[in-house]
């Protein structure tokens, strides 16, 4: 019997979404043992396996090469594979010093062009280099991702899933939906103490209204002719975010944008009502608004992302209205309301990918660890 062993460290994101196809695949294939285990309570270095499934542990920029070098000169000693996932939020991360002592890296997305991870970025995202040159944004604190070398091995890397896979509110008054930020605090607390058979159940139920929802054709004409634009620029240094405050400034005085601020059980109503989402970049480029639009049933009005490869991929040609970095086309948008069918068939495209990628999350995932082990 296969020992798997995934060590978290109980972050939201991670319980309700890096980990779903894991928690789904643990009870599904119950020939492997699994076991999830919390790295910040556990020690991890007693734990040993067939596999090593080690989730974001060294998001810290702080932490030093040598020290983490250590660290997996230790666990190769008890697991015979080790997988390290990357969860973090934009395709130029990749921690190269790790890559070395893992027998596969796992990304949420990959820049399409490989060429790209030998290029220092200006604060260290692809976009916010380009905001620093051509928007001549400066950052209090400069910073730059790590870039790969001739003896990088690409092909260790692989494309796992994004934030698509996971658990969403929809507009129905279930608890997920009317608490959810509490929800999300809650199942994020039962991981801590292992209470995954909880958290399986709470998954299970909320994949299967997901799937419920995107089986549904979307009639756009019902729609407000309305876009929704309701987020901020704070939180983010000057360069990643600018991208944010540039959209902002250009919609504030435009009728037919919503902005300001609602709480989220209104947000979810409200994708479900209007005609479009305007989703910008954040730390990285798929954001959670990309999803809850595509679950709304509502046209994704996003910059390119023809840069990007992900899974589940909802960013092709005939899925959403791309925008130039520059935004230049931005207030000139209501063209769309007069295209309707055309604007109809790419959201229906879009949530067919979406509910496929959904169906087969739990047969990529036990594909993906049978690849390594």
């Amino acid at each position: 019997m296969k020992k798997i062993v995934i060590a978290h460290g109980h972050s939201s994101i991670e319980i309700l979404h890096s980990l779903t196809p894991l928690i789904l695949s643990a009870y599904k294939k119950i020939e492997w043992k699994w076991k999830f285990l919390d790295y910040k309570i556990s020690n991890l270095f007693n734990q040993e396996g067939d596999l090593l499934i080690l989730v974001r542990k060294y998001h810290n920029i702080n932490i030093l090469p040598e020290d983490i070098s250590k660290d997996f000169v230790k666990l190769k000693k008890n697991f015979s594979k080790i997988i390290y996932f990357d969860d973090s939020a934009s395709p130029s991360m990749i921690d190269f010093d790790i890559l070395s002592h893992v027998d596969s890296y796992w990304k949420r997305a990959l820049f399409k062009n490989q060429n790209l991870y030998y290029q220092k970025m200006y604060g260290g995202r692809l976009f916010s280099d380009y905001y620093h040159k051509n928007f001549k944004v400066i950052d209090n604190k400069i910073y730059f991702n790590k870039i790969a070398n001739n003896q990088t091995n690409f092909n260790k890397i692989k494309i796992a899933w994004n934030i698509g896979i996971g658990a969403y509110p929809l507009n129905n008054n279930k608890i997920f939906t009317n608490f959810y930020p509490t929800t999300r605090r809650v199942v994020s607390a039962l991981s801590t103490i292992s209470a995954f058979k909880l958290i399986y159940k709470f998954i299970k139920l909320s994949f299967y209204d997901v799937q419920e929802n995107l089986v549904k054709s979307v009639d756009l004409k019902k729609k407000l002719l309305r876009i929704s634009s309701r987020f901020t620029a704070d939180s983010y240094s000057r360069s990643v975010g600018f991208q944010r405050q540039l959209a902002l400034e250009k919609v504030e005085n435009i009728d037919f944008f919503l902005n300001g601020t609602i709480n989220k059980k209104e947000f979810i109503n409200e994708t479900y009502s209007v005609f479009g989402i305007l989703s910008t970049f954040g730390w990285g480029e798929i954001c959670y608004r990309d999803f809850e639009a595509n679950l709304g049933g509502a046209y994704l009005i996003k910059p390119d992302m023809s840069h990007v490869d992900t899974w589940p991929n909802i960013y092709k040609e005939d899925m959403y209205f791309k925008l130039n970095w520059n935004l230049s086309s931005l207030d000139k948008i209501d063209f769309l309301f007069d295209n309707i069918n055309e604007c109809e068939n790419a959201i229906n495209t879009s949530r067919n990918e979406y509910l496929n990628c959904i169906k087969s999350t739990v047969p990529r995932c036990i594909k993906m660890i049978n690849e390594v082990i």
